[in-house]
């Protein structure tokens, strides 16, 4: 099962085992479409059933069914929460940040490597690409710089950023 990576677990909030979170894409309301997610330590994969959801408070909070304690939440802190794949309904405009996942990346007509992530960092959103020589770097996301992006052909071209590749 292809799972998407949509928050981390900041730490447990209160003493009835509910959990702070960290939304990737604060806009989002897939969990409260979702009873059943996954989270992930990358040595576990639990599947949790959701009670509870708070979206409006200043830290997002989640309480799971079977965690009624903070000692129980404790256990959780940094995990990850994913949902599967198949629960991203999208039509032939929509475009998710996992799509750019596995696609080359080029500035102009140079390849510069493959995107092995879509991570964030205080809320902004970078390209994890690394290069044939084994070299990482991050690309900032942002739809000026992309001249080109075929999902089927996996290919992304940006406007080169001077100095980007550089810095590392």
């Amino acid at each position: 099962m292809d799972l998407i990576f949509i928050a981390d677990i900041i730490k447990p909030h209160g003493l009835k085992g509910h959990l702070k979170f960290f939304f990737y894409n604060e806009g989002s309301d897939i969990l409260s479409d979702n009873e059943l997610v996954y989270l992930s330590n990358d040595l576990d994969l639990l599947e949790l059933k959701i009670e509870n959801i708070n979206l409006v408070s200043s830290t997002p909070l989640i309480k799971f069914f079977d965690i009624n304690s903070r000692q129980e939440a404790e256990k959780y802190r940094k995990y990850k929460i994913a949902l599967p794949k198949s629960v991203f309904k999208k039509d032939d405009d929509t475009l998710f940040l996992f799509d750019f996942i596995g696609c080359d990346v080029y500035f102009d007509k140079k390849l510069i490597g493959l995107v092995k992530d879509v991570v964030t960092f205080s809320g902004n959103d970078l390209l994890l690409v690394k290069t044939d020589k084994g070299k990482e770097h991050y690309i900032p996301i942002n739809k000026k710089l992309i001249e080109f992006f075929d999902i089927e052909g996996r290919k992304l071209i940006m406007s080169n950023i001077e100095g980007l590749l550089d810095i590392c």
